[in-house]
């Protein structure tokens, strides 16, 4: 999860997140956007988390640790994404916080990417169906 320090054009910031979701109560969160690879990436892992994998699905990766715990999400082609949903991209270049929100439901999970730029604020949904649970 660390590979976003490694990105070219990155915006990093320390945010502490004001929303509980699945096995992340309060985290602070580092994001980082790479406009040349065109991915968002949105972590709250601790020194202390110790990975347990990632899966996959469609354009996310979601990492978690060996609890269960969602410690991050990568988006891959997230301006196209966003655009799809009729929100302007263009909030991905002008990041100054971010945060996940990743809650399951009884068919899958809904993800939210809240995205800060400034006073504007965008609640990006996700949601992955699936017939068998990613963490368990």
């Amino acid at each position: 999860m660390s590979g976003f320090a490694r990105w070219g054009n990155q915006n990093t910031k320390n945010y502490k997140s004001q929303n509980p979701s699945l096995n992340m109560e309060k985290e602070k969160f580092i994001f980082a956007y790479d406009d040349f690879s065109d991915r968002l990436l949105i972590s709250c892992k601790k020194k202390e988390d110790k990975i347990y994998g990632s899966a996959r699905v469609l354009n996310l990766t979601i990492t978690f640790t060996t609890t269960n715990k969602v410690v991050g999400i990568e988006l891959k082609n997230a301006s196209k994404y966003l655009d799809s949903l009729k929100i302007n991209p263009e909030i991905l270049s002008n990041l100054t916080n971010a945060e996940i929100i990743f809650q399951q439901q009884r068919d899958g999970y809904l993800i939210y990417f809240i995205l800060y730029a400034g006073d504007h604020v965008e609640r990006v949904p996700y949601n992955v169906i699936t017939e068998e649970p990613i963490l368990n």
